[in-house]
């Protein structure tokens, strides 16, 4: 679990294990104060087939994405079908009952801001759609420019009424991005792929399940070696546009 200049790597499976409420899963959290995050909490929630879970946060957002599994989440009044690639929001103050229809595990990838207990920061302006939609499919989006061989795609951000966080899930060819930074916080998580994330003159293998977390400021780049796309979700506090960076 090494510390690169002030980011930091781990792995899902690094991260130490919890029962969810009700006994029905199970929960890692991977990154969170701790670490040195300020303003988030990464987790990986894990729901047996067949079984059924709560969230419920009192006021901090949380966002949602399907990494795996088949399932149904009621959010409020909402209904949505869980599948893979899909963003959720869950406002604050607004319960979530989760069920998992199976075969097998329904994994779901958790961003919560702000930190519970901490005051929020910088918040976007954002209000809940008209229409209730609090999710989005990977499919439903355009794919965004970000160089040569990259792209990204906008997931949950103030377009959903989400006013803390931006989600949004990026695709790395073999390539290696420029070194650059961001004025956000980033947490990450790798759905696929293998590389290795360059933070100034250190580096660091990358596959799936890796969860990476990097401050404002600090430059940075990542790096596809293997033959299929680097694919990953990421989550920026406050919310913000990933493809606002300062290369160099």
């Amino acid at each position: 679990m090494p510390h690169l200049k002030g980011a930091y790597v781990t792995r899902e499976s690094e991260a130490l294990q919890s029962g969810l409420p009700g006994g029905l899963g199970t929960g890692r959290e991977t990154i969170n104060r701790a670490i040195g995050c300020r303003n988030l909490v990464q987790r990986v929630l894990r729901y047996l087939p067949g079984t059924r879970g709560e969230l419920l946060n009192r006021s901090e957002e949380e966002v949602l994405f399907v990494l795996e599994g088949r399932g149904e989440a009621v959010i409020g009044g909402a209904e949505c079908a869980l599948r893979p690639d899909m963003g959720v929001l869950v406002p604050p103050g607004v319960r979530c009952r989760i069920a998992s229809h199976g075969p097998g595990e329904l994994v779901l990838l958790s961003a919560v801001s702000p930190q519970p207990g901490q005051p929020p920061g910088q918040q976007a302006e954002a209000h809940l759609r008209e229409d209730g939609k609090l999710w989005v499919s990977v499919d439903e989006e355009e794919d965004i420019p970000a160089g040569e061989e990259r792209r990204f795609k906008l997931l949950i951000d103030p377009r959903y009424g989400c006013r803390n966080l931006t989600q949004f899930v990026g695709f790395i060819e073999r390539s290696k991005a420029p070194f650059h930074t961001h004025t956000y916080e980033e947490v990450i998580y790798i759905v696929s792929g293998d590389g290795i994330v360059h933070v100034d003159d250190e580096s660091h293998p990358i596959g799936r399940g890796t969860c990476i977390y990097l401050p404002p400021g600090l430059a940075h780049c990542l790096e596809n070696t293997g033959d299929a796309p680097l694919t990953l979700v990421g989550t920026f506090c406050p919310a913000g546009d990933p493809g606002s960076k300062k290369e160099g």
